[in-house]
């Protein structure tokens, strides 16, 4: 079930990366940094350990995690560095080794503001990087060896905010194997601090209203808007002036799509 899920998770990520361009969207600020500390459980593919001494064993299942420290290179693409370490026991070999991840990832962040109606940005995440399984061979006088497998991942997040700097998310990640194959996943929670320079403030509607202080960020060009930055509505009936075919309808009717009273 999980490999299934991974498989089409994967599928997934790519069609989101390809769609993306379709949201006019606004998440972490742009130009901040951020440190998080993650941890998790990994499940890892049967064919992990092809290329080692413990051939045909099985790693188990472990709990780890690790640190990431990430760039927000825009306020809706990041990118980011993460490096987490496990120590997983092939039972049939009574062996533990120490599994090392470390990969380089393009973060999508959507969703809304970060935070003004949004606490919640979800986000999706494309990357590459190695696995490293370190063992130890009694028979060349208990050297250290290790095996390196280029990885490649994707994955679905949820960040939500803490406070002013503050963040949690949680991430679902699938890692494919190229080497050896084999896909491994990667389920973690982590918490998150951000620091940097002064958030760059823009008005991507062009309404006369930041998007830090806009309620309705994707107002259409030259429509009048409130201190809010939400399209006028002057009858108070629900449908904005701008596409109200009858903009006096008197305070409480019942009004169709169009603002123009719904008839029984």
């Amino acid at each position: 079930m999980i490999k299934s899920n991974a498989r089409l998770l994967l599928s997934g990520s790519f069609l989101i990366f390809a769609l993306l361009n379709v949201y006019p969207v606004q998440a972490d600020h742009e130009g901040t940094l951020t440190l998080y500390l993650n941890g998790g459980n990994y499940w890892f593919d049967n064919g992990r350990l092809k290329g080692t001494p413990f051939r045909g064993g099985k790693l188990g299942d472990r709990s780890g995690g690790g640190i990431g420290f990430g760039y927000n290179i825009t306020d809706h693409w990041a990118l980011e560095g993460v490096y987490d370490k496990f120590n997983a026991r092939v039972s049939q070999f009574n062996q533990n080794l120490d599994v090392h991840n470390y990969h380089l990832d393009l973060l999508y962040q959507f969703a809304g503001r970060f935070c003004g109606n949004f606490c919640w940005q979800p986000y999706v995440t494309l990357g590459a990087g190695e696995i490293r399984i370190d063992y130890r061979l009694a028979s060349k006088h208990n050297s250290e060896q290790h095996r390196r497998q280029t990885m490649l991942n994707t994955g679905l997040g949820i960040k939500y905010k803490l406070g002013p700097r503050w963040q949690a998310r949680a991430d679902v990640r699938a890692f494919q194997g190229l080497e050896q194959g084999g896909l491994d996943t990667f389920v973690s929670l982590a918490i998150g601090y951000q620091w940097g320079t002064d958030p760059i403030v823009r008005d991507r509607d062009a309404d006369g209203v930041y998007d830090n202080l806009d309620q309705c960020p994707q107002t259409p060009p030259g429509v009048a808007v409130y201190q809010s930055g939400c399209p006028l509505d002057s009858d108070g009936d629900g449908v904005p002036d701008y596409l109200d075919s009858c903009p006096y309808t008197l305070l409480g009717v019942a009004v169709t799509e169009h603002g123009c009273r719904r008839w029984q």
